[in-house]
């Protein structure tokens, strides 16, 4: 450059002039003020003033910024953590309590001589509650003979019909109590 000397007059950030001194004073006052600043630290202010150093000090910024939205969710995502992990106890909690009240329900059907819900049958809502389809045929399988039994009863059986179809027979008497 024309008129610039070797030394590095000129350009105020040349790393090799030395220490920088700058001096402030007010414009209506007495105070003053001076700042004597390193040849280090005038590097740092050449490099902070670039446009390297204004790249980097925004993609800082834009980093710490997220950081802090992020920190800022912390509070929020724990209580729904700690919400769904609450939701996740009480539903443990009712899933046990149906699977002993299911447990005590079908010992009661099987004390009663009923049949259990087959995995097929669907319940009818009928007015304000759920039912259970009726079955037509039900058997037992305790109440059937065996081979050897039903060729003894057929040798002593008589002829003896109900006359009306409707009608049930009384339930065979099992030497089993019931509790």
């Amino acid at each position: 450059m024309p008129g610039s000397s070797p030394r590095g007059y000129g350009n105020i950030y040349t790393p090799h002039a030395g220490s920088m001194v700058i001096q402030v004073q007010r414009e209506g006052g007495l105070q003053s003020r001076t700042i004597v600043l390193s040849p280090r630290q005038v590097r740092l202010l050449r490099f902070f003033m670039s446009r390297g150093g204004r790249i980097l000090a925004g993609v800082t910024a834009v980093v710490v910024l997220s950081l802090g939205v992020e920190a800022a969710r912390v509070p929020a995502l724990t209580h729904r953590l700690a919400s769904f992990e609450h939701t996740a106890t009480r539903l443990d909690t009712l899933e046990r309590s149906l699977a002993e009240l299911q447990k005590r329900y079908d010992q009661v059907q099987r004390m009663l001589g009923a049949a259990p819900a087959r995995p097929g049958d669907e319940l009818t809502p009928v007015g304000d509650s759920i039912h259970r389809p009726i079955r037509r045929a039900r058997v037992a399988t305790s109440a059937q003979p065996t081979p050897a039994e039903g060729a003894a009863a057929d040798a002593g059986a008589t002829d003896a019909t109900p006359a009306d179809s409707s009608e049930k027979s009384p339930p065979p008497k099992s030497a089993a109590p019931m509790d």
